[in-house]
């Protein structure tokens, strides 16, 4: 995926439903200070939408915007195909239903009187128990009707608005951060509650930050970067371990449990040993599995090595794909072909550090090593681990052990395994 096609939003997954939503040219200005877009959105009727986004991207903006409760700078926002703006609040409230992130309960009501609130959208308030019933029951909230909002907890706070506003029984839900203050269980209450709704028709769009309660529960994901939208499209295609760098500057391993994604968090801003100025610095010349400890310590540790020259049938192939990292491959069961070498020495010489891993080698797999002996000899830092011995791996009649003496002749630094290696590339890396 290129940078270009990180900020192009794919192709709607919806495009045969009719829209709850379509927003074209959205933007919102706030104390003279642009906030959200221009942006372009639809929502689809039925769909479970999930707004993920960094601190200050716009989340809350937009959904306040879906609402009604920010006026667009410009642009429009069509509610069920009028502009939301012709809408009286009567209207609004029949049709969308809102879980706000922050609300103040320090009234003298009890739940369950809070909760019949949110039947005043729809006329009679008294008459429908059986609503109020139904939405204290769904959050869990039944056994604690006649207490004191005053009196609740924090989640206890939270579901009670929930409740309130599944009373509405509106077929659009809008929640902005439902599970603050929410331990692990009723999350997943919560989460599995929305996940009922939508299989019942209705169309949700959540604002979360979890990214993996996003990807087990949402259809879709939009996904906002300073304000506008960064990607949006089916949730699989948005966890994309790039775009989530690209986005939240932190490195992810990306997993599948079934059709759904799990996200495993690598490491998060820039370390120190890590050059600033975004450019590849290391590169390991890897093979046979012998490298995957040795990559995933150094991505661990913040770096995004190249990789390469590997099969594509490798285990140290494998481990670069998971990690999305830069790898040369080559066809298996054959040498490496020109092709693969030259750009294995394009990158060897912008690296400022390679590590030597300890591959068993061929007379198919010998030129890289050969590349860091020159590079050696040439001044760069070389890093060669050296466990097990090189007579042990050496497959090539001896030729492999006589260019590895080559290599520690011509300065390089042999150390035994994957963390002395990972020490060192961050202490060359430090150095630069």
């Amino acid at each position: 995926m290129s940078p270009d096609a990180l900020h192009r939003p794919s192709a709607d997954v919806r495009a045969d439903r009719a829209a709850a939503y379509d927003v074209r040219g959205l933007e919102v200005r706030l104390g003279g200070r642009a906030v959200l877009g221009p942006l372009d959105l639809r929502v689809s009727r039925g769909a479970f939408v999930g707004i993920l986004g960094p601190n200050g991207s716009g989340k809350t903006t937009l959904l306040r915007a879906l609402t009604g409760g920010v006026r667009a700078s410009a642009g429009e926002i069509l509610l069920e195909t009028l502009p939301i703006g012709g809408y009286r609040a009567a209207e609004l409230a029949r049709l969308i239903g809102v879980v706000p992130q922050q609300f103040t309960l320090d009234f003298s009501f009890s739940v369950e009187e809070m909760v019949a609130m949110g039947r005043y959208a729809q006329g009679a308030p008294a008459a429908d128990n059986e609503a109020v019933a139904e939405a204290l029951e769904a959050t869990g909230m039944a056994g604690l009707s006649a207490r004191m909002v005053t009196e609740l907890s924090g989640g206890e706070r939270q579901r009670t608005l929930i409740a309130q506003t599944l009373s509405q029984q509106t077929p659009i839900l809008l929640l902005d951060e439902p599970l603050n203050n929410l331990d692990l269980n009723h999350q997943l209450e919560v989460m599995q509650l929305l996940k009922t709704l939508h299989a019942a028709g209705k169309t949700i769009v959540v604002v979360l930050h979890d990214l993996n309660m996003a990807a087990q529960y949402c259809e879709e994901l939009v996904l906002l970067e300073q304000g506008r939208v960064a990607a949006q499209g089916e949730t699989t295609a948005i966890l994309d371990p790039r775009l989530i760098l690209e986005v939240f500057k932190v490195r992810v391993a990306v997993h599948r449990q079934g059709r759904r994604p799990y996200l495993t968090p690598l490491w998060s801003g820039v370390p120190e040993a890590v050059p600033s100025d975004g450019q590849t610095h290391v590169h390991v010349i890897a093979g046979g599995g012998a490298a995957s400890d040795l990559l995933e310590e150094l991505v661990a540790r913040g770096y995004a090595p190249t990789v390469g020259i590997l099969s594509v049938f490798d285990t140290d192939y494998t481990t670069a794909q998971r990690y999305e990292l830069e790898v040369i491959s080559a066809p298996p069961f054959e040498p490496f072909p020109p092709g693969s070498v030259r750009e294995f020495d394009s990158l060897a010489r912008e690296a400022n550090v390679i590590v030597v891993a300890p591959v068993f080698f061929a007379p198919g797999n010998l030129s890289p090593l050969r590349t860091a002996v020159e590079a050696a000899r040439a001044g760069k830092k070389v890093i060669y681990v050296g466990q097990p011995p090189i007579q042990e791996r050496d497959l090539a009649g001896g030729e492999a052990t006589m260019l590895v003496g080559e290599l520690l002749a011509s300065g390089a630094l042999e150390v035994s395994g994957t963390l002395e290696a990972v020490e060192a590339a961050s202490a060359a890396g430090a150095s630069i």
